[in-house]
């Protein structure tokens, strides 16, 4: 992919394969019996959360209960005058609805888009299938973010900025400097920012803090282990939210009231997740810099930021999708090629799991490493 590569609006009435969903789904499903693709910490289950079989399997509100939009609010520091004047809150279906309703509610045909890659498919392909034209920055991981390239991405009719930091897949974090950068731009040129801060853990440093016309997008399913939940949220400017809970009546009208005040009690006990968050990143973290170096013919690992997978470029004459189906074919083990998100020869590996989990999957791997010799 070169350094902005413009993405067409797909077929009318279409969208193309989501091929992280069809890797994971449809090739990979009933394949394996060891995952290290998931890019969560590992899940969690019912009993670890203190659920109540008093409460009532009613319809939610819209932009999500009062309780859990209050413990979004207080998580990013925002005085109660800012939370229901300049910021808002609304609760969503997972992160990923999120984005959804963001794009589809600010999004026309015609407007022009940046995102970045490797990265999550759905930054291009919805705004493409809306309309607009996409330009993906080519990031390569571990490099520095290229500022002078956003600023030539820029048109008049540019609208959105999509940034991930800490990132997925990278692993990577834009730093302070970087940020500047970016934000100058946008400042520059009036643009919309939205940062997807999944693996954000101190929102005293999100984006709705450095840049008024932004948005931040997150949940419980990566930091905390609990994606079923479906549990996500965006702070943005308050008319921005109305939209986005607008569009959102047209598609799942409200979340699980169970599992929004699930959530709210998760939130509200936030220091012990975070605390099992960080016993399973770092040594998962100290084992996976051992085995980088055992194989660092082969494999170079991108130093990861606080999240709880990591990126590989691989160095081999066979490309990433090719060693990934090698290994659930072989070992009956799933990791993240390069090639479903954007990229080439790379691997994300997911590291935040129980010890004896993360030990039989890097021997898994490493037998795969060694094969390639």
């Amino acid at each position: 992919m070169p350094a902005t590569s413009p993405v067409a609006a797909a077929p009318a009435g279409r969208i193309a394969t989501y091929t992280i969903q069809e890797w994971l789904f449809d090739h990979a499903q009933g394949r394996y019996d060891l995952d290290l693709a998931e890019s969560g910490v590992q899940f969690q289950h019912l009993r670890d959360l203190p659920l109540d079989g008093a409460w009532e399997l009613d319809y939610s509100l819209d932009r999500g209960t009062p309780e859990l939009r209050a413990q979004v609010t207080a998580l990013y520091g925002l005085t109660d005058d800012a939370a229901h004047g300049d910021r808002d809150v609304m609760i969503a279906h997972g992160a990923q609805e999120a984005l959804y309703l963001l794009y589809r509610s600010l999004l026309s045909p015609g407007d022009h888009v940046v995102a970045t890659a490797p990265g999550w498919q759905q930054a291009w392909e919805v705004p493409a299938h809306i309309g607009c034209e996409v330009s993906v920055l080519d990031r390569r991981p571990g490099t520095p973010f290229d500022t002078e390239a956003l600023a030539r991405a820029i048109r008049p009719e540019t609208r959105i900025l999509i940034l991930n930091s800490p990132g997925n897949p990278s692993g990577c974090s834009l730093t302070e400097q970087e940020w500047e950068g970016v934000l100058r731009v946008a400042r520059d040129h009036g643009l919309w920012v939205v940062n997807d801060e999944e693996y954000l853990l101190d929102f005293s440093a999100s984006i709705v803090h450095r840049y008024e016309r932004s948005v931040s997008v997150s949940g419980l399913s990566k930091v905390y282990g609990l994606p079923a939940l479906r549990i996500g949220w965006a702070v943005a400017p308050a008319e921005l939210i109305e939209g986005m809970v607008n569009y959102k009546r047209y598609t799942t009208v409200s979340n699980s009231l169970a599992w929004e005040r699930a959530a709210t009690l998760v939130l509200a006990d936030r220091q012990r997740h975070l605390s099992r968050y960080h016993g399973l990143v770092e040594p998962g973290l100290a084992q996976l810099r051992q085995f980088a170096d055992a194989h660092r013919d082969v494999v170079e690992l991108v130093e990861p930021h606080g999240t709880p997978f990591a990126w590989f470029h691989l160095n081999s004459s066979i490309t990433s999708a090719e060693f990934a189906e090698r290994l659930l074919e072989r070992r009956r083990m799933l990791v993240m090629p390069a090639e479903v998100f954007g990229a080439r020869q790379g691997l994300r590996i997911s590291f935040a799991r129980p010890d004896e989990v993360l030990v039989e999957g890097l021997r898994r791997l490493s037998a795969e490493l060694g094969d390639l010799g």
